[in-house]
């Protein structure tokens, strides 16, 4: 809405008034003047009707704006009959492309090597289980070497345990003697499981497949120190901090790849406090880029229970199909989430309400003029807000120009609430 158009309808149409009044004014002198030339004296008479005007506005409802048909005109003044209706409520949210972090490994080697392969680059989409890189481990070494001899020494402590079963049997062996091949035995055991629990640990989890399971359960005495670091999921290479060459410490604390599937990534909306109650895991979300030329279709799958501080928002994450990769993590775009339609009420224009002195208001038709008169408000879509009391179906409303006649009311000094049993 422009100033400087209802400032002039204003000048307008108090000017209008005051040169209506100028024109009253000079046809009653020249009412007197003929008066005078006839000899007959109009006076009593043109005073006993400004005495009956007079009174008959005495009666006039204050808080009242009254416009002439012309000024009417001028500023457009609307009246409208209220309908019922249903306000299917869509919200448009602000958000940012993430990662999915369910969907998102950071690969990290458990032990130190020498890397003497790198066989994928940043930007690379790799299949679960693809080789990332490889590494040459004294250390992988010495884990393969303790698991082996571990074993050895548990295959000769169950040989003398058995052994020694047999001669208790037949009293060739004391009770004593087979206690301890038994228990040297047990020993043993524990000691095979605890180096190949050791060995296992490294070549499990994110950055191995369990390649080598199989060489640990073969019994084939191999020692390796080919550490293989593979790709816990499909997805992209979006972080490489490993070059060729390079000695690998145990205590580097950076990944060495980050792998995330960017075809399901998070969108994560920001969403006022008032407007977190309607929205629901499951709903759909239809999303936008900055440039509005492509569309997305998404799902909400969190909705925060907890509200910023700084920027009074929930949010709210959304999990898009990207499979074009037209969404790029770090993206701004927007989300727009259609709500339950709200209860069936009276439905107006935005434009026709209005605040006044902090309460909010519609401007209804009443006698010659119009009063402003108390609304309250529920749900609002687009151009459209929902009037939970105050307005019934069938009422006359000012649907255009209330804006105007707001300003002419403060302007006037006249009270909004007089006539209102407030």
């Amino acid at each position: 809405m422009k100033f400087y158009p209802i400032v002039l309808s204003l000048m307008l149409l108090f000017g209008g008034e005051a040169m209506l009044a100028a024109a009253d004014h000079d046809h009653t002198a020249h009412a007197d003047e003929n008066a005078k030339h006839d000899g007959h004296d109009h006076s009593t008479h043109a005073g006993e009707k400004a005495h009956a005007d007079a009174d008959s506005h005495e009666g006039e409802e204050e808080g009242l704006v009254h416009l002439s048909e012309a000024q009417r005109k001028l500023i457009r003044i609307r009246v409208s009959k209220a309908v019922a209706g249903e306000i299917d409520s869509t919200l448009r949210l602000p958000g940012e492309v993430r990662l999915n972090l369910e969907e998102t490994a950071k690969v990290m080697p458990r032990i130190p090597g020498f890397v003497n392969r790198i066989p994928v680059k940043e930007g690379e989409r790799v299949e679960k289980g693809a080789l990332l890189a490889t590494l040459t481990s004294h250390k992988l070494g010495e884990y393969y070497s303790n698991y082996n001899s571990a074993k050895e020494q548990e295959e000769l402590a169950r040989s003398e345990f058995e052994m020694a079963e047999k001669l208790i049997g037949g009293n060739a062996t004391s009770r004593k003697e087979y206690l301890q091949y038994k228990r040297e035995y047990a020993e043993a055991v524990i000691a095979r499981r605890h180096a190949e629990e050791l060995l296992r640990s490294l070549l499990q989890g994110p950055g191995h497949d369990g390649h080598a399971h199989a060489e640990l359960k073969s019994g084939d005495p191999v020692i390796c120190t080919t550490y293989e670091i593979r790709s816990p999921l499909a997805g992209t290479v979006i972080a490489k901090n490993i070059t060729l060459g390079e000695n690998f410490v145990e205590d580097n604390t950076t990944p060495v790849f980050t792998v995330s599937n960017l075809a399901e990534p998070w969108l994560e909306l920001r969403a006022a406090a008032a407007d977190l109650p309607r929205l629901k895991t499951g709903m759909a979300v239809e999303i936008s880029d900055a440039a509005g030329g492509h569309e997305y279709h998404g799902r909400i799958i969190y909705v925060a229970p907890l509200i910023d501080e700084t920027t009074r928002t929930g949010l709210v994450r959304v999990e898009v199909d990207n499979r074009d990769g037209g969404l790029r993590p770090g993206q701004f775009v927007t989300g727009l989430i259609r709500t339950a339609a709200a209860a069936k009420s009276v439905v107006v224009p935005r434009e026709a309400v209005q605040l006044i002195a902090g309460e909010t208001v519609v401007f209804v038709p009443k006698g010659d003029g119009f009063a402003a008169q108390p609304v309250v408000t529920g749900q609002g879509a687009g151009q459209e807000i929902q009037i939970v009391s105050g307005l019934k179906p069938g009422e006359s409303f000012v649907s255009g120009g209330a804006f105007e006649l707001k300003s002419i009311l403060l302007t006037s000094g006249m009270d909004a609430h007089a006539g209102h049993g407030h």
